[in-house]
């Protein structure tokens, strides 16, 4: 019996046969290598959580105030001579929502030698240590200069001061036996910084 003789394969197709497990073996490794270049590329990129929620009910926004009363100061000075003060109290009410520095500031309609020369003076106490002069002033200045007290009026309270007019002792000769007319005082407050 003739038995077919093989013939061995041609060289191409050897190298065909041969050369698919490898070509194989070049995609697993190609595909593997794009997936951890992808991994690795990719690491620095990470999503941020974040969330928000608006603020329940409605949010109110107002300014605040900044309002004085006084209660009328009855000061009568006659008879004045350098050295002389007389006092009277007011009470001074912060009606705003903001604290107050109060300041206290006299002027008159008159320039003369004796306005000229007539002082103002401020500070705190009782109405009957003020009238008897028995409180210390924390304040003295010239009529049309403002003066700062060291005080400060939170809102809804109340204090007592001190006013007081008077003749410095160095007060000029020219102002004896001159009247002032009508002073106008004035109390003020300048907001104060929480």
């Amino acid at each position: 019996m003739l038995r077919p003789r093989l013939r061995p394969a041609p060289r191409a197709q050897q190298h065909r046969r041969a050369s698919a497990p490898v070509r194989m073996l070049l995609a697993a490794l190609g595909t593997a290598g794009a997936i951890i270049l992808g991994i690795v590329a990719g690491s620095g990129t990470f999503a941020a959580w974040a969330s928000s929620a608006p603020a329940a009910g409605a949010v109110t926004v107002t300014a605040g105030s900044a309002a004085l009363s006084l209660t009328p100061l009855s000061l009568t000075a006659t008879d004045l001579y350098p050295g002389k003060t007389v006092y009277a109290a007011t009470t001074v009410r912060n009606a705003g929502t903001t604290p107050l520095a109060l300041a206290v500031q006299a002027s008159s309609a008159a320039a003369t030698p004796f306005t000229s020369a007539l002082v103002v003076s401020a500070g705190s106490g009782t109405a009957a240590n003020c009238t008897a002069g028995r409180v210390a002033p924390t304040v003295t200045t010239p009529l049309g200069a403002p003066a700062t007290l060291a005080q400060t009026l939170a809102p809804g309270t109340t204090a007592t001061l001190c006013i007081g007019v008077g003749l410095p002792v160095g007060a000029p000769a020219a102002a004896a036996g001159a009247a002032a007319g009508a002073l106008s005082i004035t109390v003020s407050g300048s907001q104060v910084s929480r």
